[in-house]
């Protein structure tokens, strides 16, 4: 019993993995080039929802466009936290949380439609980016001393280089 739910966790996963792969082409299988939607795709009026009076689907030329840019973001925001939760016991853990946050900071900007705004200004990126390290950094190194300190301890011996005096014999041709 244990190892057949063993089994399907990892076939969950698996599924998943996939899934989360397709995301950057799913604008192909559920919109039609220079249309909208296939027959067989039901219409939740989120397109509506989302397009302005100008005819602008949160900033975006169509529709298409939108959901292509906006599950791009998502598969690497999808990506980048995957990665935080597999690195368990790993000093770079806490700074996953960068790329985290400015993934996530630039699909709100895309989902509000705040693209145009000065929030999505390269200038505010670059400094929400040195706090955010800058935070990070301060709370890792001044609460993890401890762990810190063992980590170092522990691999003492691997930072230290071992040169070891090669001799080379010389034959007589």
């Amino acid at each position: 019993m244990k190892l057949k739910k063993e089994i399907l966790k990892e076939l969950l996963k698996a599924v998943a993995i996939i899934v989360l792969s397709s995301l950057p082409y799913i604008h192909d299988i559920i919109t039609i080039r220079g249309s909208t939607f296939p027959s067989w795709v039901p219409d939740w009026g989120i397109q509506e929802f989302l397009t302005n009076s100008e005819g602008y689907v949160a900033g975006f030329s169509t529709y298409r466009v939108f959901i292509y840019t906006f599950l791009i973001h998502l598969f690497a925001h999808l990506g980048y936290v995957g990665w935080f939760f597999e690195a368990k016991d790993k000093l770079y853990r806490p700074f996953l949380l960068v790329p985290v946050s400015l993934s996530l900071y630039q699909i709100i900007l895309i989902l509000f439609d705040f693209r145009s705004s000065d929030l999505n200004e390269p200038h505010v990126k670059i400094i929400l980016t040195i706090v955010i390290s800058s935070l990070l950094a301060i709370n890792f190194f001044f609460n993890n001393n401890k762990m810190l300190s063992e980590h170092f301890l522990k691999h003492k011996g691997s930072l230290e280089t071992k040169k070891q005096i090669q001799t080379v014999e010389e034959e007589n041709i």
